[in-house]
């Protein structure tokens, strides 16, 4: 069965516009398709934050604080790779995007130092170090928290 030129062309060129149209609907960085990994990360940041509350006022385990920080370490890594499949188009576009990641990798970095602090066995409540340890990685988590937040304000996300 043959085709016609004419039926071909129609053919063509609703494709064409067909893959116009869903090139045109990929998601981009704006703050409303980055307000739902921002709000999962800070959600994240700051259960990572608690559990080392908790742990610093001896109200839960080690094993409990440190099974939190790991989870919220899961959380912040998809929404990271939720942020790593937008496409930037714009050059405003691209710097709210890379602001975004660098947020998010202040987040994981702190999240990951307080999982690794909360396992540790210097971590115990009653261990001056761990003591030390812990406070130091709360000011850590409530640094990135900060920037987090600051860069949400500023992009419109709340």
């Amino acid at each position: 069965m043959r085709i016609s030129p004419p039926v071909r062309t129609a053919v063509l060129t609703f494709l064409v516009i067909l893959s116009v149209m869903l090139a045109g609907c990929s998601q981009r960085p704006s703050a409303e398709a980055l307000k739902s990994p921002a709000k999962e990360v800070s959600s994240a940041v700051r259960a990572a934050s608690l559990a080392v509350d908790l742990r610093i006022a001896d109200s839960a385990t080690a094993a409990a604080s440190s099974t939190t920080a790991d989870d919220m370490l899961g959380d912040v890594e998809a929404a990271t790779n939720q942020v790593h499949g937008l496409s930037a188009q714009t050059e405003e576009e691209r710097t709210l995007r890379t602001d975004v990641l660098a947020a998010f990798s202040s987040v994981s970095r702190a999240v990951l130092h307080a999982r690794d602090a909360l396992s540790s066995s210097s971590g115990s409540s009653g261990d001056g170090q761990g003591q030390s340890q812990l406070s130091a990685v709360q000011g850590e988590l409530r640094a990135a928290t900060e920037q987090l937040d600051n860069l949400m304000t500023k992009a419109g996300i709340q």
